[in-house]
């Protein structure tokens, strides 16, 4: 059963294993009973006020495993970035790096996924709206913008969300967010795996974001493209049960440096 915003409950608490990576940083994850339902989520929290990082986008110009890009950079965590052509391995989102415009987004995107841009620099990040005029406008002003979506949140305010499958149907999730608190979440809901995780339709997705007190949350891609990495963990990094048995091959990421 699909279950809306209305009739679930933000407030459901969840027993958090919590493990310090590093001053600043901490990754919460919980296998649990969630929204009656299996869900294994991945939450690494950074405050940027005790961590000294950066947050930046990659792009390796083809399709990369989020860990291996993650660790040929050197960071320090990092999650799969916005959509991208399957067959042909390019990004169908709007991507900027240092006043350079690194891919445009596809013409049906728009007011569709394409609703919300992450952008940083430093160690300063925002979540916030994108819109075909912004785009048009030319590069954005950060050093590093990368549209996604759906907008899920922005000002602590619910965005409208279509009635479509994508939006409505649970699969694997990643996102991005800013807390209250001005904290940066990297989240990961693994999916798709009968028993363990069964994955969350993006309404569900928001409530955790709730729970999460998030007030800024931009949905990434997600299904197979779901990774979470934090560096030392394990033998490849990677947090989360990727859904296809094995890590995907991305065309970019969200990933985090010391600054």
């Amino acid at each position: 059963m699909v279950q809306s915003c209305e009739d679930s409950d933000p407030r459901s608490e969840i027993d958090w294993d919590n493990q310090r990576i590093a001053s600043g940083v901490v990754l919460k994850s919980a296998v649990t009973n969630y929204l009656e339902s299996f869900q294994a989520i991945y939450v690494l929290k950074i405050d940027p006020d005790k961590a000294d990082f950066e947050f930046c986008v990659g792009v390796p110009g083809g399709r990369v495993l989020t860990s291996t890009l993650a660790d040929s950079c050197g960071a320090v965590a990092a999650i799969n970035g916005t959509f991208f052509n399957m067959a042909e391995g390019y990004n169908t989102h709007y991507i900027s790096i240092k006043d350079s415009v690194i891919s445009t987004t596809a013409e049906g995107e728009f007011n569709v996924r394409a609703t919300g841009v992450f952008s940083s620099t430093g160690e300063e990040a925002e979540i916030t709206y994108w819109t075909r005029d912004k785009e048009k406008a030319g590069a954005a002003e950060d050093d590093y913008a990368m549209v996604s979506g759906p907008l899920l949140m922005a000002d602590n305010i619910d965005v409208t969300l279509a009635d479509i499958p994508f939006n409505t149907a649970r699969h694997p999730r990643s996102f991005v967010a800013v807390t209250a608190k001005g904290d940066i979440l990297l989240v990961a809901v693994d999916g798709r795996q009968p028993g363990y995780a069964d994955g969350m339709n993006l309404f569900e997705l928001r409530e955790l974001a709730h729970l999460l007190g998030c007030v800024d949350v931009l949905n990434l891609d997600g299904g197979g493209s779901t990774t979470l990495y934090v560096s030392g963990q394990g033998q490849t990094g990677v947090v989360n049960k990727p859904s296809g048995g094995v890590e995907r091959a991305v065309a970019s990421m969200l990933y985090v440096m010391k600054h």
